[in-house]
């Protein structure tokens, strides 16, 4: 081993054993090493002298000895796939230390960036491919199940966060309980059940809340807003909303979204780092009261609705009405008109549901006056 020391800022050396890693493989080499100050390089050779590689003093980082066996460097930003190099010598260790202050500045090179950014871009698509693609897949697989006495209390829960989503009154103070519009709606969804078996019992109730929207929840529950009650102008359309949410819950829909909405938010909060159930019962709540379902699953729950307004006596001109009387609030969708917001429009829906009407047929009231009078007053004072 030859040593040339000429003062701090010229200190060289040649021909220092060394250990080499390639970064590839778990192979060790021995080589040597040579450190020219002057033109600010690390030289690495092989057993027979032949350049190995070149790194400059600039690029030189020290990495983290957790086994003591003397300086690992790598040139350029840490990285799992950057060489490693092994010096145990003291003298050529000290040498190294004065030609390079700055071994531990972290620093991130060009293609260092460019693995970074292949890597957050490869998860980014791995995330959205289990979002858009294997969730949803799976929610509706999953849903079949879920027991239904399981699913009502999946309902209650979300209902509870619901409620904190919508009020920040105290608990209860939110839903409208007007004894005689209670016993007027029960009585109108009823009608709506004829001949169709639910696994569990239907529970409705009316929020104190502006917002334009009624929407199924996971176990029975059907939400209507105070909202949507004044905007309707007869019983029936009312009742032509009430009789598609009752479609939703007849095809099971609001568990299967509660589950992607649930799985969403599980992914989001490993990726984002909160893994409470607040988080997920959050994103359910929200993801039902606005819910975008598919044109198929809107088209089932229409096609259901008409069919019950049939079996109950109801024209099915009251869907229709009810399209054409919420289609110019459309053309400036917002969180409240959630209901409106699926993907068919509104128009084809409207013209379906007319359809369906059979002229040569008497229709009946859903409810009476006074019982309608109820309903609309049933978030009163």
């Amino acid at each position: 081993m030859h040593w040339i020391l000429a003062g701090r800022s010229s200190v060289t050396f040649t021909w220092v054993d060394a250990r080499y890693f390639d970064g590839l493989s778990a192979q060790r080499r021995q080589v040597f090493v040579s450190l020219d100050v002057q033109n600010r390089r690390l030289i690495i050779h092989d057993c027979s002298g032949v350049e190995v590689d070149i790194w400059p003093l600039e690029t030189l980082r020290r990495l983290r000895d957790d086994a003591g066996i003397g300086l690992v460097l790598c040139s350029g930003a840490v990285d799992l796939g950057e060489a490693r190099l092994v010096l145990s010598n003291a003298r050529a260790i000290a040498a190294i230390k004065a030609a390079c202050p700055n071994l531990r500045k972290t620093t991130v090179a060009g293609r260092t960036w460019e693995k970074i950014a292949l890597w957050l871009g490869a998860s980014a698509t791995a995330l959205a491919l289990m979002i858009f693609v294997i969730v949803p897949a799976l929610a509706g697989r999953l849903a079949v199940f879920i027991p239904p006495e399981r699913e009502a209390r999946v309902g209650s829960a979300v209902l509870r966060q619901i409620e904190r989503i919508l009020s920040k009154e105290e608990a209860g103070v939110w839903r409208c309980t007007n004894p005689k519009g209670q016993a007027a709606l029960e009585h109108m969804v009823r009608a709506l059940q004829h001949g169709q078996e639910f696994p569990y019992a239907i529970q409705v109730g009316v929020v104190d809340h502006k917002m334009i929207n009624a929407f199924a929840l996971p176990g029975g529950y059907i939400i209507v807003m105070r909202g949507l009650i004044e905007m309707a102008e007869t019983p029936e359309q009312l009742a032509s909303v009430m009789a598609h949410e009752l479609g939703h819950v007849a095809q099971r829909d609001p568990i299967v979204h509660a589950l992607r909405a649930a799985g969403t938010a599980g992914l989001l909060s490993l990726v984002l780092g909160d893994a409470t159930g607040g988080t997920v019962l959050a994103l359910i709540g929200e993801q039902l009261i606005t819910a975008k379902n598919s044109r198929d699953v809107e088209a089932r729950a229409d096609d259901f609705a008409l069919a019950q307004l049939a079996k109950a006596g109801v024209s099915p001109e009251a869907l229709a009405e009810l399209f054409e009387l919420l289609l110019p609030e459309i053309k400036d969708q917002d969180f409240g008109m959630g209901w409106m917001s699926s993907h068919p429009p509104s128009a084809a829906r409207a013209a379906h549901a007319r359809d369906a009407v059979q002229t040569a047929q008497n229709y009946n009231k859903t409810v009476s006056s006074e019982e309608w009078q109820a309903i609309q007053q049933i978030c009163a004072k």
